[in-house]
């Protein structure tokens, strides 16, 4: 994810989280880079459904689950109103890393969730 984030700078990467559900934990197995293919992809991304859908099937056939979205934002790692806006038609977790200092170790990030009506910080354990 992190890479995807760096490489694709000045740009929104992003690609799609699988793996598991463990004891009320969503440990993620395997990050698929997508495609952004949004019109304006400096300050939106979008997936296209087709390959989404393939993407989709191939890791439920190797028993993975489908657990996430992540993004990157050249600014902070907050959700815009777009983001918001299909927040709340996938509830799923969605991560948003910085891009903007690219070049540190660390880059900033934040996982999210929309829930009963409402935007829920995720926990996020790297190891």
């Amino acid at each position: 994810m992190l890479e995807v984030a760096r490489n694709s700078y000045p740009l929104e990467g992003c690609g799609i989280l699988f793996g598991h559900i463990d004891n009320n934990k969503a440990i993620i197995r395997d990050v698929i880079e997508t495609e952004n293919s949004a019109d304006n992809p400096t300050v939106r991304f979008y997936i296209d459904p087709e390959l989404f859908y393939t993407i989709l099937i191939s890791a439920e056939e190797s028993g993975l689950e489908f657990l996430g979205i992540f993004h990157s934002h050249p600014t902070q790692p907050n959700p815009s109103n777009w983001d918001l806006e299909y927040m709340k038609l996938h509830q799923n977790v969605w991560i948003i890393i910085q891009s903007l200092n690219r070049e540190e170790k660390k880059l900033k990030m934040k996982a999210f969730q929309w829930y009963n009506k409402k935007l829920f910080d995720v926990k996020l354990k790297i190891t």
